[in-house]
């Protein structure tokens, strides 16, 4: 859907707000299958950083071709082996880790809903502060229906950015 997303978007066919996202700054994970295995690589970022006003990409020997597991692949995701899981997640949580102390991010965005569903767990463990999206649910934040009233919450009904209640 990355695929057809950032077609929409270059296209013109999308009106989108990125600033619904501000309350967020996103990394993107590359998802084993979808970038070695299918060179999907430059459309989630496209898609992301039209979504989105605060992106940074993890080191450049961490991603892309050179994605690291996130250990949620191989039956990895099952709660039965978490310390195996979180084992083999380490390398992608210090990436993650990485742009979380130099960037202040607080959101990795995925493809695969394997590692969507995995994902949090490593997080939690490893990185505390950084939650898990997928790519669709920026978009749909972000996305300006039309005749829509004023939106006040995001997909997750957590306040938008500048819809917060002030404690006074």
């Amino acid at each position: 859907i990355s695929e057809f997303t950032a077609d929409l978007i270059k296209h013109g066919k999308l009106e989108l707000d990125p600033s619904r996202n501000d309350n967020l700054t996103v990394t993107f994970h590359d998802s084993c299958n979808p970038s070695r295995g299918m060179g999907m690589l430059d459309e989630p970022r496209y898609v992301i950083q039209n979504v989105c006003n605060n992106f940074y990409d993890m080191p450049a020997n961490t991603i892309r071709e050179n994605t690291f597991c996130c250990g949620s692949g191989s039956g990895l995701n099952a709660g039965e082996d978490m310390e195996l899981r979180m084992c083999g997640g380490l390398p992608r949580a210090n990436a993650v880790k990485h742009v979380h102390e130099k960037y202040g991010v607080n959101m990795l965005a995925c493809v695969c809903a394997i590692d969507r569903a995995a994902l949090p767990d490593l997080m939690n463990y490893w990185v505390p502060g950084v939650d898990v999206t997928g790519v669709t649910e920026l978009v749909g934040n972000a996305l300006i229906l039309p005749g829509e009233k004023e939106r006040e919450t995001d997909l997750r009904g957590e306040p938008l950015p500048g819809m917060e209640e002030d404690d006074a």
